[in-house]
């Protein structure tokens, strides 16, 4: 693992805090998250309409396909394509893109839009909270061996040739001391450049339950960055974050 610091050019590409809520019927309603839009149009001023859309098999014969969709909230992305709220019925949520400038900015904006949120949509609870970190870690290639970068990188078995045109891996761990679940996901896809071996090391950290306060769940997405960060430097070594300072 690498040693735990601030790295000047971490290789975020995108940064995001989650919450869901339940909400009261009279609000359950997404176009009253356009109020929410007049407030900050100025800073958000493209808006898409956000809809969850299932499929379902009918049993035939003929098996029929039948797809309902259903319009739950809207995404707003600021001018400069750096910053993305989504507004839906069962909650918010702030992502920061890249360039990543610091936790206490992503927190304090996150933070900002959630105030408006709750002020328009008026939930009685809420119920999920989430911090999660997409990195893009370029390895220099093109000879690479996944050990030297990653603590817990693919295996191929023995017998096999050892070589690697891709890898997909995701582990759920359940932490019972601090009562949260921790997802990381590993992927390598080639991309153009044959010199580099870009693996996305996907971090979501988070805790489920009903929460007392407002104030007992933003103290639990502090808690859960520093679980992330944790998560983060277990998984590369010292030579991958040499790569970032």
């Amino acid at each position: 693992m690498a040693r735990q610091r601030h790295l000047n050019n971490a290789p975020i590409t995108e940064a995001l805090i989650d919450l869901r809520v339940k909400l009261p019927v009279e609000t359950q309603d997404a176009k009253l998250i356009l109020s929410l839009h007049e407030r900050i149009r100025e800073r958000f001023p493209h808006e898409k309409e956000i809809q969850h859309v299932e499929y379902r098999f009918e049993s035939g014969p003929p098996q029929k396909e039948k797809t309902t969709s259903s319009h739950i909230g809207y995404r707003y992305d600021s001018a400069d394509g750096r910053q993305v709220i989504q507004a839906r019925l069962d909650g918010l949520t702030f992502s920061w893109l890249k360039p990543y400038e610091t936790w206490e900015v992503l927190r304090r904006e996150a933070f900002s839009v959630w105030q408006l949120y709750q002020d328009v949509m008026k939930p009685e609870a809420i119920t999920r909270v989430a911090t999660r970190y997409i990195n893009q870690i370029e390895i220099p290639g093109p000879l690479i061996d996944f050990d030297d970068y990653l603590t817990a990188g693919p295996i191929v078995p023995k017998a096999l040739p050892q070589a690697l045109a891709s890898f997909f891996t995701r582990i759920v761990v359940p932490d019972e001391k601090n009562q949260v679940t921790a997802i990381i996901t590993q992927v390598f896809q080639p991309g153009a450049n044959p010199q580099v071996a870009p693996v996305i090391l996907d971090i979501d950290v988070i805790k489920e339950k009903l929460f007392e306060s407002e104030s007992a769940a933003w103290d639990t997405i502090d808690s859960l960055r520093a679980i992330k960060n944790l998560a983060f430097f277990d998984s590369i070594t010292e030579k991958t974050a040499e790569l970032f300072e």
